[in-house]
């Protein structure tokens, strides 16, 4: 029955490829700004196919759910909800008729939201959730580059524009699509709060409002995260109402976790679920045979910290090759290789995530973020389930495999590869006027007043005339007394 309803949802070609030229319209000048504000040319090319990726992955979604899931999805139930609802918010009538606000019931609201304006066109849905998406991996991108400026963001890039799972898990009606761009806003208006840059209250808020009614659960791990960035969060040059402003921006934050940890609350009430991470591994998969993500094999979980590290596999790599069954997982397999590669290939990053962390709060909040995650996360036991709501944690993850660090060899050439001491150091001598190379993100030591000139008394040497004719009159080269002047002709 499922089935049925979601193909009986249609999907005009001419107007999808309608809505996709708009929505790349839409997205070329926000690439061109944002590789003008980067200052990186290689941006345009790398942001131009990712779009084009996120475009061509919203029908392909479709196609791969109708050809090899047997047309089984958890998009289903908000296509169909936000297509009958649609007529309604077209009256300007936005209630929900039996469903709770919190989660669900706001998925298909937005979903009946866009059906009103483009007509029911299940594509065409798609391709809008997808760019939505897109944008929110841009806003991760520029807070990573805010957090790391002067130094080279190509391989957090490549990592974000370009791995399956971001691409082909937010190309549709979902929590997924929509969390990524509220949480992209979110982490993007928290990387400015940090660095000390004005705006970044607002998209905090906007992010974090738009995540509390999707899953008020991811939003509660960032904002956790954020509130001991800022406690850790060095002084800056301007000390005044300095002590001030950082217990109002805490008292705002604790308000704002406070929000959250309600709203996490009441979801996991009304939904049948609970604070209890054994509770929630039971009730996952009781229900494996009646929700997304059935069919897919279930994995142990055992909550506590001696458990962890098996949680950190199974939600980062499993399955891998040796233990994947059916297509899926092999395809997913193969993601979890790379994923395996890029840990393998971090050890110098993963080096100073501590030292980062404290010169980039930025990187603790992420860090954060990550292992709360993996922790809370592993206890839904179910692959198919992990797989995709995995999407929502590399972002954060990516952030600290790609701290950007010198060549290897090399002298440090940004403060948050040094010692807290050696960088308080440097940062001391920096004051002097003595000058010193100067690392990237810390203060240029000032450069030495140059010294006034003093004029002399010592003859000016004017120079000498290239031309043997007379001198025109009133020319100084003509006074026989001059010194630059032509000696006069020998008299017989």
């Amino acid at each position: 029955m499922p089935f049925i309803l979601a193909i009986s949802i249609p999907s005009n070609p001419i107007v999808g490829l309608a809505i996709a030229g708009i929505l790349f319209g839409i997205g070329r000048p926000i690439i061109l700004r944002v590789s003008y504000a980067e200052k990186n040319p290689w941006l345009v090319r790398v942001l131009t196919i990712s779009l084009l990726l996120h475009l061509l992955a919203a029908p392909l979604q479709i196609w791969v759910v109708d050809h090899f899931y047997n047309g089984i999805a958890d998009w289903l139930r908000y296509d169909n909800q936000g297509s009958s609802l649609a007529s309604s918010y077209r009256h300007f009538d936005f209630s929900v008729p039996g469903k709770r606000l919190v989660g669900d019931g706001m998925v298909s609201a937005i979903a009946a939201s866009v059906f009103a304006i483009i007509g029911v066109n299940q594509v065409g849905a798609f391709l809008i959730f997808s760019f939505g998406a897109w944008l929110g991996l841009l806003f991760f991108y520029r807070a990573f580059s805010l957090t790391f400026a002067g130094a080279n963001h190509r391989r957090y890039a490549i990592l974000l524009f370009f791995l399956p799972s971001l691409i082909f898990w937010t190309a549709d009606v979902s929590k997924e699509a929509i969390m990524t761009l509220s949480l992209g806003l979110a982490a993007f208006g928290a990387a400015k709060i940090l660095a000390r840059q004005r705006g970044g209250f607002v998209l905090l808020i906007i992010g974090g409002a738009l995540g509390a009614v999707v899953r008020p659960n991811e939003l509660l791990l960032l904002l956790a995260g954020f509130c001991i960035a800022l406690l850790i969060l060095p002084a800056g040059p301007r000390r005044t109402l300095g002590g001030i402003r950082r217990v109002g921006s805490i008292a705002f934050l604790l308000v704002l976790l406070g929000v959250a940890v309600y709203l996490t609350e009441h979801f996991l009430r009304s939904s049948g679920g609970s604070f209890s991470l054994q509770q929630i591994s039971t009730t996952d998969k009781g229900s494996a045979a009646s929700g997304a993500g059935f069919g897919s094999s279930n994995v142990s979980y055992s909550p506590g910290p001696q458990g962890f590290l098996h949680d950190v596999f199974t939600v980062l790599l499993d399955p891998l090759g040796y233990n994947a069954h059916g297509n899926g997982e092999r395809l997913a397999s193969v993601e979890n290789l790379v994923v395996l590669g890029v840990i393998l290939s971090s050890w110098r990053q993963l080096r100073i995530v501590v030292r980062a962390s404290f010169a980039r709060p930025y990187v603790l909040l992420c860090g954060i973020y990550s292992l709360g995650f993996m922790y809370t996360f592993a206890a839904l036991g179910n692959l198919g389930l992990i797989t995709r709501e995995r999407t929502l944690l590399f972002p954060f993850l990516l952030v600290v495999l790609s701290i950007p660090r010198s060549p290897k060899g090399e002298e440090p050439q940004f403060d948050w590869e040094l010692r807290r001491g050696e960088r308080l150091r440097r940062r001391r001598v920096g004051e002097s006027v003595t000058p010193m190379p100067t690392l990237a993100g810390l203060p240029s030591a000032p450069r030495p007043r140059p010294r006034m000139f003093r004029p002399t008394s010592l003859p000016i040497r004017e120079p000498v005339r290239a031309s043997a004719g007379p001198a025109p009159p009133g020319d100084p080269s003509a006074d026989p007394g001059s010194p630059t002047s032509d000696p006069p002709p020998p008299t017989d």
